[in-house]
């Protein structure tokens, strides 16, 4: 596919002469497809009967992720041209050059590079060459470039920011296709074009007479060749869309400098004769039909967040959660693409988890008190030029150790400036060498939440270093998905270690945490794969695992409380044949357990309790309540970043709310008088109501629920009302 950006300075008729080609080339049986890339969102009213059409970013902005269809935002017009306009923000407001970053972005997601056109226009406001307007520049998108000019002094110096913007790009390449001339009447108008295309050594492509011809068609709302198909002016556009089609070689880009500029166009130098200014014109093609719009479905578009998903209020920001989860491979280096700020704050949560986990449960994680992380040291003045230079500076410092991987992770001003990561990974061949980049672009919590990010960065950036061709091993598991941030998740981790030593298994890689670049390479040796949390975060890991690589889960996730603890070790001792040993595994804390049980009834049997929490999993809870002969009166499950289906194998016992709202908390308490209000959060119960601490992410094991009911015991036991509010009747 041919794919031809045009620029060319606002108002200086380059959407018209877009349009205008665009049917040229349909009826010449080209599948075409017009991307309007002006905020003014015009660039395809003639191809649509003067009509305007939903812009991308209108639906970017109103529709949810999974119910956007590429068919909403490509319009069919004027001979099955397709046609997308990207709008952008109303003047003043926001960053235009972000929003077509954004409508790229969503078409690829949406899978448009997957339908065949024969060529694809686009019309791009040339005035300032930004990161989000010199999209179509990159080489992925445009392979050729038309710039629009008159004679007016204005357009050609926009026309020469133009070609300082492709120089940018091109440090090899050619793809300049020429000037398209489209008069205004000034004075000496086709002279100072011909003197600036012969000193910048460019074609002209075509000329385009004022015409009210253009003015008569726009009133109709069409082209000039679809309302006057037989005047010359559309004959014109004919022609030059046979270029289009057939033209080559290109030509470099060589942008004046300012003085020469002025004394070229305003002056009469005199200049050697440009060989590309009299190109021969010739007959069009053959009519092709138009492609039907059948994508191929995108894999980034499928995974995602929850709070994404269903468009909730983010939890946090997707940069954080994917450095969090990229610094869990120990081999590896990462680097944050943005101010440095951003690189601290993600360092302090990062250390801050494991001096918790040093302190509450004595275990040491080495590996993230000195995280391997660096950042680009992006300030203001690299936001508005560009951060690219800072970004290869800060890959070759830390390419001097020869990781075996480098991330490269976006925040939210590398996305609104729109740094292009992958040229500066093409910059880096003497790195790329021995060190694989890749880049992991969240763009801060642009591209969603905490959670998003960890997800980006385990599909985007662990999962693409998985070696396809290892088979899998006898008598190993792999964990995925565990929370890296939770206090407890190492302790947790030498539970189910201990457990699946007792059962003669090993762990061949943990996915991500305290891991390897070799650990994940080798994933696949793990034969079967244990999820650590069945939650939406959980189940997003195990669908891509297993569509994508074939991964074999077991079906439940790490087991919180006695029944859950006995049914996972069943089930992955029958997967590798070891049932043998589990009885005896389960005999021995089944004895403590109802040793336990027996102790505590008598004390907290009959109590009334009032469950209000985050999590969707509560058996373990619900059955040490029941085990204990408790009642229990209301569950209330609030909305929850990490889940969104409640179950329990309990259903019919206690009334349950789901989407709870927590103002009605006091309500229901005082409603309710329960001896016992469990929840992840007490602030704000009212005095003289017991409550104890549900942990969001729980202790695994068969004493779960347990260790648990041994607080509750100690709190029904205490004075209902703390000593110390009395004080201030001392004062």
């Amino acid at each position: 596919m041919k794919q031809i950006a045009i620029y060319g300075k606002g108002g200086i008729g380059k959407s018209t002469i877009a349009a205008n080609l665009s049917a040229a080339l349909a009826l010449k049986g080209a599948r075409v497809l017009q991307i309007g890339c002006d905020p003014k969102h015009d660039s395809t009213r003639l191809l649509s009967n003067g009509t305007a059409i939903t812009t991308a970013l209108d639906y970017l902005r109103h529709t949810r992720p999974d119910e956007r269809h590429l068919r909403d935002v490509v319009h069919t017009g004027f001979k099955g041209v397709h046609c997308v306009e990207a709008g952008g923000p109303e003047p003043g407001v926001g960053c235009a050059g972000r929003g077509i970053l954004s409508t790229f972005e969503l078409l690829a997601q949406l899978g448009l590079q997957s339908v065949a056109y024969d060529i694809a226009l686009y019309d791009v406001l040339g005035d300032v060459v930004c990161g989000g307007f010199a999209v179509p520049l990159r080489r992925d998108y445009a392979n050729a470039v038309y710039i629009v000019t008159s004679g007016e002094f204005m357009s050609i110096y926009a026309a020469n920011n133009i070609l300082r913007g492709v120089q940018n790009y091109d440090s090899s390449e050619t793809r300049l296709g020429g000037l398209i001339l489209n008069r205004r009447g000034v004075e000496d108008e086709d002279e100072r074009v011909i003197r600036f295309a012969e000193a910048a050594h460019l074609p002209i492509a075509a000329t385009f007479p004022r015409s009210d011809q253009f003015t008569r068609a726009e009133r109709l709302g069409k082209t000039v060749v679809e309302a006057f198909p037989t005047t010359p002016l559309a004959g014109a556009f004919g022609a030059l869309a046979h270029v289009l089609l057939n033209s080559g070689p290109y030509v470099p880009a060589q942008p004046l400098a300012d003085d020469d500029l002025e004394r070229v166009v305003l002056g009469s130098s005199t200049r050697t004769v440009n060989p590309y200014r009299h190109r021969a014109l010739s007959q069009p093609a053959d009519a092709t039909p138009q492609p039907a719009l059948t994508p191929v479905p995108q894999l980034t578009a499928r995974y995602l967040s929850k709070s994404v998903r269903q468009r909730d209020p983010l939890q946090g920001c997707a940069f954080a959660g994917a450095v969090h989860t990229t610094l869990h491979i120990q081999d590896a280096i990462t680097i944050a693409h943005g101010p440095r700020s951003c690189s601290h704050i993600a360092h302090q949560t990062f250390t801050s988890s494991a001096r918790r986990a040093l302190t509450k449960y004595g275990v040491s994680l080495q590996h993230q008190f000195e995280p391997p992380l660096a950042s680009s040291d992006m300030s203001e003045s690299v936001v508005i030029f560009g951060g690219t230079d800072e970004l290869e500076s800060a890959i070759r410092a830390a390419a001097t150790s020869h990781p075996p991987v480098i991330f490269v992770v976006t925040t939210c001003p590398a996305g609104i400036i729109g740094d292009d990561i992958q040229v500066v990974i093409e910059r880096l061949p003497d790195v790329t060498a021995h060190t694989r980049i890749i880049p992991i672009l969240t763009d801060g919590n642009i591209n969603g939440d905490y959670s998003q990010g960890l997800i980006t960065a385990c599909l985007k950036g662990a999962a693409a270093l998985l070696d396809p061709d290892v088979t899998p091993e006898d008598d190993t598991v792999n964990i995925v998905a565990e929370k890296n941030l939770a206090n407890n998740t190492e302790a947790n981790f030498r539970v189910i270690h201990d457990l699946l030593a007792a059962l003669g298994l090993r762990v061949n890689c943990r996915f991500i945490r305290a891991t390897s670049v070799d650990e994940l390479r080798h994933f696949k040796r793990g034969r079967l794969n244990l999820l650590a949390y069945d939650d939406a975060y959980g189940r997003t890991f195990r669908d891509y695992l297993a569509e994508q690589h074939g991964a074999v889960f077991a079906s439940a996730a790490f087991p919180v409380g006695f029944h859950e603890t006995v049914q996972w070790l069943h089930e992955i001792a029958a997967f590798f044949a070891k049932t043998e040993q589990v009885n005896a595994i389960v005999a021995q804390h089944r004895t403590g357990y109802e040793a336990l049980v027996e102790n505590l009834r008598p004390a907290l049997a009959g109590k009334r309790i009032f469950i209000l929490t985050y999590g969707h999993r509560l058996d373990w809870i619900l059955q040490t309540a029941f085990d204990l002969e408790m009642e229990v009166l209301k569950v209330a499950v609030l909305n929850y970043a990490y889940d969104d289906r409640f179950f329990s194998r309990f259903e019919g016992r206690f009334a349950v709310e789901l989407n709870y709202a927590p103002e009605q908390r006091n309500g229901d308490i005082q409603a309710l008088q329960p001896d016992l209000v469990l929840s992840n959060f007490m602030l704000g119960v009212p005095e003289g109501v017991r409550g104890d601490i549900i942990p969001i992410c729980p202790d695994v094991g068969f004493h779960s629920g347990l260790l648990l009911a041994e607080r509750w015991y100690r709190l029904l036991k205490a004075p209902v009302s703390e000593g110390w509010r009395s004080d201030a009747s001392l004062l």
